[in-house]
């Protein structure tokens, strides 16, 4: 199937009563999402917010929610996700700063005693009573609206990535079968949070290119499932750790899914074969940052490049450095990246530099390694990436030392080996010093919300009660 242009206003004129937004006990149709949108879009309009501004939102995931998304998109104005956790802290109203954003909308009325944001705030539903006179679009249609995202707070205080605003006008998405999405196929299971780039991009174009979205807000294994065969979901996204979970559970809808979405960060290769086995060959992965989504491989692909995130997609070109030199294939480094025009502004570097370590092969595939900020910790990301093909090991990270200190996360059972003296063995061969090692349960370590390891929470895990030989 060729791709081909859709947006949601398509399928509301094509399928006005076709489900839209399901979350709990609130759900809409196309028509209605549609309508929200062009309303909001109006309200913003005659409030005199001007083209190209950045908004912030913390209303949950849900049609009130999707509808802010789509009047930002189509009607000209950036959109910048915040969740309400990340917004009560102290950092949080730094971050809507950051951004400029010009008004924070929400849901209902501002909640009193709330944290002072550098901004005004409005309900949403108040800035539709309050818009007056409808104002007429714009006789030329603006440059489309663009979202704004913050980073994982992997290593602290998550950041705000202000993206580039396409010049273009919003068209929607071109529809791919490869994707599992469109008019005549089931939904999109949403079972992470929205803030991040990762888990809104596929429920979005999803939504876009006419499936219906169903938002799971409270997160169990059972209750994914449920969720999915009531449904009859055709595409999700997983972060590693929920994927983990379903396959240490064994849990898989009965109806098998088109397309298994996951990302977010280094999936051990014995749980992503343990995957396979639960979903079928159905697992798509990528590897990305908050600006743009860089690669992509199918399941077909890493059955036979085992550990890979996939080749660049096209228009993107990825580099892997060490000390300003660009490597040959299987050298581990820096992994930068020469974004597409769309993704970068004109005054930004030619590479951008992700923090991440990898590596490429002769095929160009790329391998993710883990994370370097400084060559002290290019072998820490080496040893965390050892420790992850290690049988019984769900997930690992190590901090840099002297000794390195590794927190590993293991499955339980017959499966689970003793991975000390292995990760002793490979810290010697890459020549560092004996390392301390903390074993935990799967699942166990303090996550972020798009579900990767939060290195920063790490010095409150108690060690004495887990911790391996070293």
């Amino acid at each position: 199937m060729r791709p081909h242009l859709r947006d949601p206003w398509e399928t509301a004129r094509t399928a006005p009563d076709r489900t839209a937004v399901v979350a709990d006990d609130e759900s809409c149709t196309f028509a209605e999402l549609t309508a929200r949108a062009d309303d909001l879009a109006g309200a913003l309009r005659a409030r005199g917010v001007p083209d190209g501004t950045v908004l912030s939102t913390d209303i949950p995931t849900g049609p009130r929610f999707f509808a802010l998304v789509l009047a930002a998109l189509r009607h000209g104005y950036g959109l910048f996700p915040i969740p309400p956790r990340l917004l009560a802290l102290p950092e949080g109203p730094a971050l809507l700063a950051d951004v400029h954003s010009a008004l924070h909308v929400t849901t209902g009325a501002p909640a009193p005693g709330g944290p002072a944001l550098p901004c005004p705030v409005v309900g949403d539903d108040e800035l539709l009573a309050s818009s007056g006179t409808p104002v007429p679009a714009p006789a030329v249609p603006p440059s489309a609206g663009h979202l704004v995202f913050a980073t994982s707070g992997t290593t602290g205080v998550p950041q705000a990535v202000v993206r580039t605003r396409p010049v273009r006008p919003y068209k929607g998405v071109a529809v791919a079968e490869r994707y599992g999405a469109g008019p005549d196929l089931g939904p999109h299971l949403m079972a992470n949070p929205t803030y991040h780039l990762g888990t809104l991009g596929p429920a979005l174009y999803a939504l876009q290119a006419g499936s219906p979205v169903v938002v799971q807000r409270t997160w169990s294994t059972a209750g994914f499932v449920e969720l999915a065969e009531r449904y009859a979901a055709d595409s999700v996204f997983l972060s590693p750790d929920r994927l983990t979970e379903l396959v240490e559970a064994g849990r898989a809808p009965r109806r098998p899914f088109r397309v298994v979405f996951h990302g977010g960060g280094p999936c051990p290769p014995a749980v992503k074969r343990a995957a396979v086995d639960l979903f079928g060959p159905v697992l798509h992965e990528y590897y990305g940052t908050s600006r743009s989504v860089l690669t992509e491989i199918t399941t077909p692909e890493w059955l036979r490049k085992p550990g890979s995130v996939g080749r660049p997609l096209p228009g993107i070109r990825i580099e892997v450095t060490r000390d300003g030199r660009v490597l040959p294939p299987g050298e581990a480094g820096e992994i930068g990246v020469r974004l597409r025009a769309a993704d970068r502004g004109r005054s930004e570097a030619p590479v951008h530099v992700t923090g991440d370590v990898g590596l490429l092969d002769a095929d160009g595939y790329l391998f993710l390694i883990g994370r370097a900020g400084n060559p002290q910790e290019l072998d820490a990301a080496r040893l965390e990436h050892g420790i992850r093909l290690l049988p019984g090991v769900t997930d690992a990270v190590v901090l840099a030392g002297p000794p390195p200190l590794c927190f590993v996360e293991h499955g339980e059972g017959d499966a689970l080996h003793d991975p000390v003296p292995a990760i002793e063995a490979s810290a010697r061969q890459l020549g560092l010093p004996a390392p301390r090692v903390v074993l935990a349960a799967s699942g166990s370590l303090p996550r972020t919300p798009s579900g990767k390891i939060r290195r920063a929470g790490l010095a409150d895990v108690p060690e004495a009660a887990d911790e391996g030989r070293g």
